[in-house]
């Protein structure tokens, strides 16, 4: 398993030297109301959408390579503490990548501890935990109207996409969910990467299905280009 921080605005990728000590945990959680209905009690009614989600872990940054490691560096445990607290001081969004577990998701960074153990000298230990980060879009409508010989104009703008069946598009993001829906709350089929082409078989708002793999798979259209 191998664990990845990338910074998609400088294309910068932060590989974790160490995997987690003794546990990797994923926090997923499904919103609900509690209503207390008449001579039945209290019910739960499921809402629309999905809480944030939280993953969390806990490793060290070692002062010398050993067997342990993935990979060899020259970082000094300090410059990893230093990287990550200056993505958390610039509220910077981040693709986390875990390999085995099939986790490719936005996030923020909502917590970093960073500790030095008695005995363990050079080294710097830590635990960090992710939240997922959705954008939010607001969309407004333009109510201004004009008088115009006796009549009203409509100035609401229509919303056109620029993308049709057929297209062929290429990856612009370093990883690119593929979901077997239409948007962030549907099961993640795979990943495709920059510089990856597809072909566009259905266009729904922002989300276009892809002739994808052997059973095809939905994209976000933000993360493409023609």
């Amino acid at each position: 398993m191998d664990i990845y921080l990338i910074d998609e605005a400088t294309n910068y990728t932060f590989w974790f030297p160490v995997n987690p000590l003794d546990k990797l945990s994923k926090q997923k959680e499904k919103r609900f109301i509690t209503a207390d209905i008449i001579d039945i009690g209290e019910v739960d009614i499921s809402q629309k959408g999905n809480k944030i989600n939280e993953i969390s872990f806990s490793s060290f940054f070692p002062l010398e390579y050993d067997s342990y490691c993935r990979y060899a560096t020259n970082m000094k445990p300090q410059e990893y503490v230093d990287k990550i607290e200056t993505w958390i001081n610039n509220d910077t969004h981040l693709r986390l990548i875990i390999t085995d577990l099939n986790i490719n998701e936005l996030v923020n960074i909502s917590k970093f501890i960073p500790e030095i153990r008695g005995g363990e000298v050079g080294e710097i230990y830590f635990s960090i935990t992710f939240r997922t980060y959705k954008e939010l879009k607001i969309e407004t409508v333009n109510n201004t109207s004009n008088v115009n010989m006796g009549g009203l104009d409509d100035n609401r703008e229509t919303i056109s996409s620029d993308f049709s069946p057929e297209d062929v598009v290429t990856v612009t993001a370093s990883a690119l969910n593929v979901r077997n829906g239409p948007g962030t709350s549907y099961d993640i089929l795979g990943s495709v990467f920059r510089g990856d082409t597809l072909t566009l078989y259905k266009v729904q708002g922002n989300w276009a299905d892809t002739y994808w793999g052997d059973h095809g798979g939905w994209v976000c259209l933000d993360y493409v280009t023609k």
